[in-house]
Parts: structure tokens; C-alpha cells; sequence
């Protein structure tokens, strides 16, 4: 069924073009497939973008991207909202046969046509698919993602491969404009992890005497308490955040006093 409805949204737009004459080459549609790296076995997404696109818009869209399928599995091609133009609805039961993609294998073929003359239902500027699905290969695999024409051979009785299409069909006059693609890729990549450098710090030692007593705490808490004449260095202000919060207050003193005591070790200082 899904063949079915490629091959008449082709039809429609082929018929249009024969019976108005084609005007080649009037300008490019830039059409961006967007890159993304994840890990294997995860899901992908990459958007497609097209941009300088005519005023009046797009009617007629036929083209593929080519892709390895050994790295990844398409499950799923969504229209973006560029896509969404209401051409469906207005179309009523044709609306179905608006836009549709197949998996060869070895391409993922897009077809968009409406048989509306009224450009307001027309393509636009903006993100035009969304292609999602599976990272099947191996970490260090990519596979590029180019915009290709569609090879039609790869249908039961298919032809040789087909013309891009990005066309505006108006009511006596038919524009073919020529794409310039932009290749986007998706890339398997090892799972990320984030390295904490060690902090230097001899937790405790709030004057840097090398040594942690009483008077840590006494100078600690002169300086929570905002004496003036209490100096605590940079260095010892970082030894000196025992509960590891950011800040120094009370609980810090409390707890190098619990080392004082023997009550904890140094090592529980560090925790």
C-alpha cells in the first residue's frame, strides 16, 4: 500500500509537469540533513532543512538519501513543519496520498506532492522531515547521509534512477528548481564520561600549618563570625569546607572538631 502511494503521488506531479512545460535550473533549494553522534544501540534523530526556497513554495518534492545500512535502522520518517502545510486536509481522500517515504535498503526515498494550485498550501522554508531510528553498528561507525536521486530500479519493475525533483506547479506554468544538498551523518560513538580533577585541599588545615588542631577551629570560627582580624587564606578557606557544600559555616567547625576528638579519621574528613 505504501508503494502504491508513492507511485501515485509521482504520477500526479509527473502529469502535472508534462502538460505545463518545465522552466530548468530557476534557482537552488538548499536542502541541510543534520549530523548526530550517539552511542550503539541508541535511537537518533537528524532533521532536514531545506531553506531559499521561492516565495511561492514547493509542490512537487521528490529525492533520496543514501545511507549505510549496516550503522543504522530508519524506523521512522516524519513530515516537519514545513511539511505540514494543510494540503492533506484540503485535498480530503487525496490528502493520503500527499507525502510518503520507503526504505530501500539502501535509500530512504521522500516523495511530497499536492495537485493544489493555491500556494498557500505549499512548501515553505523551514524543517521539512525528521528521520529517526537505531544505531545498529559499531562505536567508531558513521554513515554519511546524502541527498540522492531515487533509484527507482530498486522497485519490482522500476526504471533507472529518477530526476531530483523540487518543483512549483501552478496553473499554466511549472518551475524546476535545482537542490543544493548540505550531507549530515550520524556517528556511533563510546558513552561519555566526565573526569572530577582532585581537589587539592588538606581538609582541615584552615591556618595551612600543616597540622589539624583546636586552632582550626578557633580560626574558622572567628572568621564565620566575621572577625575582622581573622585571616584565612584562599587555600585554607578550601581546606576548610569539610562537609564539601560550597560554603563554610558551622558544620565545617563541628566536624573538624569531631576530628580533633578522634571521633572521626581524616579520611572521613575528605568524604
Amino acid at each position: 500500500m505504501k508503494k502504491m502511494r508513492i507511485a501515485s503521488a509521482i504520477m500526479a506531479a509527473a502529469m502535472s509537469v508534462m502538460s505545463m512545460g518545465v522552466i530548468a535550473n530557476a534557482a537552488d533549494v538548499s536542502v541541510k540533513i543534520g549530523s548526530e553522534t550517539v552511542e550503539k544501540g541508541a535511537a537518533f534523530s537528524v532533521d532536514v532543512d531545506l531553506s531559499s526556497v521561492p516565495t511561492s513554495g514547493l509542490s512537487s518534492i521528490d529525492f533520496a538519501i543514501s545511507y549505510d545500512a549496516s550503522v543504522i535502522k530508519v524506523t521512522d520518517v516524519s513530515l516537519g513543519a514545513a511539511g505540514k502545510t494543510g494540503a492533506a486536509e484540503k485535498e480530503g481522500e487525496l490528502g493520503s496520498t500527499l507525502f510518503d517515504w520507503y526504505d530501500n535498503g539502501k535509500q530512504i526515498v521522500i516523495v511530497w506532492a499536492t495537485g493544489l494550485t493555491d500556494s498557500q498550501y505549499w512548501v515553505k522554508n523551514g524543517t521539512f522531515l525528521t528521520i529517526s531510528g537505531k544505531a545498529v553498528g559499531s562505536e567508531g561507525d558513521k554513515t554519511d547521509l546524502k541527498g540522492v536521486a531515487v533509484d527507482r530500479a530498486a522497485y519490482p519493475g522500476g526504471g533507472a534512477n529518477g530526476d531530483i525533483v523540487f518543483a512549483a506547479v501552478g496553473e499554466t506554468s511549472t518551475t524546476d528548481y535545482t537542490a543544493a544538498f548540505t550531507a549530515g551523518s550520524v556517528s556511533i560513538g563510546g558513552k561519555t564520561t566526565t573526569t572530577t580533577a582532585p581537589v587539592d585541599a588538606d581538609w582541615g588545615d584552615v591556618n595551612c600549618d600543616k597540622t589539624v588542631d583546636v586552632a582550626d577551629c578557633v580560626l574558622l570560627a572567628r572568621f564565620i563570625a566575621e572577625d575582622t582580624s581573622a585571616k584565612v587564606s584562599s587555600q585554607g578557606i578550601l581546606n576548610a569546607d569539610v562537609t564539601h557544600d560550597g560554603k563554610q559555616d558551622t558544620n565545617d567547625v563541628t566536624k573538624i572538631l569531631k576530628y580533633v576528638a578522634m571521633i572521626i579519621t581524616k579520611d572521613d574528613l575528605a568524604k
